[in-house]
């Protein structure tokens, strides 16, 4: 037996070299060419993307139609994957889902049976379970498919021909919309209203030369399948002349007043694409964090009957309020950013309103220009035939002579042919038709239809002669296509309620009565007043503190207020008094960085809360070193609570010592740490912005600054002093002049070099100040109390007893007693006077070598000695 041959491979591998970046280059853009083409950008002809056309096609072969009974949806997805689109099911499925979705298009072209998805976001259920068939509406893009009105072409296999667009017989592509990204591309087509697409679309056909302001007047505005209303702008106009722009879409609402008080917002329509059940936990999720406080209860009361949620209202809130904030913080004011991208003979094109209807136009032209030629071939097919056979009647003896003597039926086609001049097709009708039919009646049927082809046939050359006949045929077929599908429009587009715009958070607050507490290392909490009285803080108990720490801020606000706070490095923090975290009395509250970030070893200065930032009231800064400056009240408020402001910009090694209110006519008392004091006018300081440097504040004769206390004009007020050592005095302010700002100094207590004293607070009191205690921060972090039952004035040339002994080896580092100021409109304010200019020095910036020398002399003429000492 021989052996057999071994059969060797002539295929030869051939390897051929390339250069990588060339080579994704080139593949890349043949995928992104597909992936615009064939994938995500809807056809501007017939406004479907390919997966949309062949599942409506394979339905459409598959008579899935209307009139038919609904079939699986598993069964429609296998058709469409094995004979048209090779890509996964699920994809597919999607795709058929989406077109029968009422909130996502306009005129939903499937049927479906089933759970087809929901407004608040759910899918719809397996395809083994659903099922569909074509709309009522679906008929008019396909109809006419059968008469070579569109181009077809091979599917993936060669197997079979798909159309590469379908005749569209109404303007799809506006109606519902579309959209879709691609590479380097995306497309958002709103959806519209088909009786003003339309409209627009046969006025442009009989008006082929007006401008798109003209057809703009038929299209006011997208009409979403949810509603909700359009507020006017240039974006709804550049929507249509430029394609593309941004609108702004409001839910509809309407506040309902119930008989027992309760107010609710009913929102019955929402923006398009906007996820119900996100808004309302959206909405809820407000309510449960406390932004605001006037929500009692959100619920989804939606059913079969149509969108419905409703916002339940807490008593003494304005509903506008609390409507424009939830516009502002949720979706249920939403912006669309329209992107009008189709493919247009092959390419990604950017449509206008113009645009798009000329494309179509042209389309409907072919579409009807090629179904007439059509009908124009079958009715004369069939009229040949007709006459054929009128003429075999003429002459039915002779006929049937011929067809005996022949062969078969081929020879009695060509001897019909060749005796009487019968044409193939007549010949071939002849032969094929039964003899009963050539009866007297049957001719008069005959006869009957050669009159109507005839009037058929001159109908359809008259449209193909007739460019404006043909126009107004299909401006008609529009118009009753709009007729049987169009409804109302469902978004309103209206001015914009500029009330919605300007939210002021305030009238969505409560108002009620809080404690507030700062403290200088950045603890802050707001206390209910239950647990201040109930720790009996009412009593002058102590809010908590941190060791080594000391009050800056403690007193009763309201949730409307608003807290400012000043810095050590000059700057100053914002935040309304409702944003701050809730603690009990007796806790040490929380550091401010979880607002605010503060840098290290930054500390709190000054607070007070403000009720309203009046332009008639300044904030007058004052540092350690000597920089003073003034500013309005009203310049403080910002945006932005989380992070602080420059207020004061400083020098090196600088800090601010003091902050205080001003009247804008106050007399300013500036109190240094070696006991030294002067008083002007703030008008001598002039109003600078936040942020800007200071000037010099007084010749101190390089001494530290402590305090500046406001005086009314006019008003001789007391003045409490507290020394590191413990020692107090009551001064009035009468005895210190009131001068011009860099004139010298009054001295109000002087020290021993053995025993210096140095200030470290200074407060006004009243003529009637109520007894207080005054807590006091000592330098090994402890703390005493230093109680004071009156006031009276200490005269400048007695000795002063020590009222609290402190621990050995302690000092006071600083003080603090239950009892801040609140800028209400109750504050007093006073009209600035007019200073002469050649004393106001304002402008000369504080240099902290100015006049050494003087202060040097002057230090010389004092003799180092303390009027708090016993030993004096």
């Amino acid at each position: 037996m021989s052996k057999k041959k071994e059969v060797t491979s002539t295929i030869k591998e051939n390897i051929l070299p390339s250069a990588l970046d060339e080579l994704m280059g080139d593949r890349f853009d043949i995928y992104a060419k597909d992936v615009i083409q064939e994938r995500a950008i809807p056809d501007a002809r017939d406004g479907l993307k390919p997966v949309q056309r062949r599942i409506i096609f394979a339905m459409y072969k598959t008579g899935n139609t209307i009139d038919k009974p609904t079939k699986k949806c598993a069964h429609i997805v296998g058709e469409v994957m094995g004979k048209y689109h090779p890509h996964g099911d699920s994809s597919i499925y999607d795709a058929l889902v989406r077109m029968s979705q009422s909130w996502r298009v306009r005129l939903p072209l499937i049927d479906f049976q089933g759970n087809n998805g929901s407004m608040d976001g759910d899918g719809a259920a397996a395809y083994r379970y659903t099922e569909a068939r074509l709309s009522a509406v679906s008929q008019e893009l396909v109809r006419d498919l059968e008469k070579d009105t569109c181009d077809m072409g091979l599917t993936f296999d060669d197997t079979e021909f798909e159309p590469t667009v379908l005749p569209a017989h109404f303007p799809n592509m506006l109606v519902n919309g579309a959209s879709g990204i691609a590479v380097g591309i995306a497309t958002e087509i709103p959806p519209h209203n088909l009786n003003e697409i339309t409209d627009a679309v046969t006025y442009r056909i009989m008006h082929p030369n007006c401008p798109i302001e003209t057809l703009m007047r038929f299209v006011p505005g997208p009409d979403f399948p949810t509603g909700g209303i359009i507020y006017k702008g240039s974006g709804l106009q550049d929507i249509y002349t430029k394609g593309k722009g941004r609108i702004d879409v409001a839910s509809k609402y309407e506040i309902v007043e119930g008989k027992d008080g309760l107010v609710q917002i009913v929102i019955s329509e929402i923006p398009y694409g906007v996820v119900k059940s996100s808004l309302v936990y959206s909405i809820d999720k407000i309510r449960h964090d406390k932004e605001i406080d006037g929500i009692d209860e959100v619920r989804d009361e939606s059913d079969k009957n149509g969108l419905r949620v409703v916002i339940d209202l807490k008593k003494g809130f304005k509903p506008e309020a609390i409507l424009a904030y939830l516009m502002s913080k949720t979706q249920l004011r939403s912006s669309y950013s329209a992107n009008m991208v189709a493919i247009v003979d092959g390419r990604p094109q950017t449509l206008n309103l113009l645009s798009y209807c000329d494309t179509y136009i042209a389309h409907q032209k072919e579409v009807w220009t090629r179904r007439l030629n059509f009908d124009l071939k079958k009715c004369k097919g069939r009229l040949s035939i007709v006459e054929g056979l009128i003429k075999a009647a003429s002459i039915i003896n002779e006929v049937i002579a011929i067809i005996r003597k022949s062969k078969d039926k081929a020879d009695s086609k060509l001897n019909l042919e060749k005796e009487y001049g019968f044409l193939p097709d007549q010949s071939e009708a002849i032969v094929m038709m039964p003899l009963y039919k050539l009866s007297h009646t049957d001719i008069e049927v005959l006869l009957n239809e050669k009159n109507t082809l005839n009037e058929q046939i001159s109908s359809i050359v008259e449209l193909l002669e007739s460019e404006e006949k043909l126009d107004k045929a299909i401006a008609a077929d529009l118009k009753r296509i709009a007729k049987e599908y169009g409804d109302s429009r469902r978004t309103l587009i209206e001015e914009e309620n500029l009330e919605l715009r300007q939210v002021n958070k305030r009238d969505l607050i409560a108002k009620e009565e809080v404690m507030v507490v700062v403290t200088r290392d950045g603890y802050v909490k707001r206390s209910s007043l239950a647990s201040w009285k109930g720790s009996n803080g009412h009593n002058g108990t102590y809010p908590g503190l941190k060791g080594g720490d000391s009050l800056v801020y403690d007193g009763i606000a309201l949730t409307t207020d608003f807290l400012l706070l000043f810095t050590s490095k000059g700057q100053y923090i914002y935040l309304p008094v409702h944003l701050l975290k809730v603690g009990k009395w007796l806790d040490e509250g929380f550091h401010i960085n979880y607002a605010v970030s503060l840098s290290p070893n930054e500390k709190i200065v000054k607070g007070m809360v403000v009720r309203k930032f009046r332009d008639d009231l300044n904030i007058v800064i004052v540092s350690k070193n000597g920089q003073i400056k003034r500013s309005k009240l009203s310049s403080f408020p910002v945006t932005r609570t989380n992070r602080p402001v420059k207020a004061m910009k400083l020098l090196a090694n600088d800090e601010v010592a003091s902050v205080c209110l001003t009247s804008g006519n106050s007399n300013l008392l500036l109190l240094s740490e070696n006991g030294l004091a002067t008083m002007y006018n703030e008008n001598e300081i002039s109003i600078t912005s936040n942020g800007s440097s200071g000037i010099k504040a007084a010749s101190f004769h390089g001494a530290s600054i402590v305090s500046i206390l406001p005086f009314d004009p006019n008003y001789n007020g007391k003045v409490l002093l507290l020394t590191d050592l413990g020692v107090t005095r009551v001064l009035s302010s009468s005895n210190v002049t009131v001068t011009s700002r860099l004139l010298r100094a009054t001295t109000i207590f002087k020290t021993f070099k053995k025993e210096p004293h140095k200030l470290v607070y200074a407060d006004l009191v009243g003529d009637k100040q109520a007894p207080f205690v005054l807590k006091s921060t000592l330098s090994n972090g402890n703390y005493i109390d230093i109680t004071y039952p009156d006031f009276f004035l200490t005269p400048m040339d007695k000795v002063v007893k020590v009222e609290k002994s402190l621990p050995k080896g302690t000092t006071i580092i600083s003080a603090n007693k239950l009892d801040n100021e609140v800028v209400t409109d109750e504050i007093k304010s006073y009209k600035p006077i007019e200073t002469d200019p050649s004393l106001d020095k304002a402008n000369t910036t504080f240099d902290k070598a100015d006049s050494k020398e003087e202060d040097k002399s002057i230090e010389e003429k004092f003799e180092q000695i303390s009027i708090f000492d016993d030993d004096f």
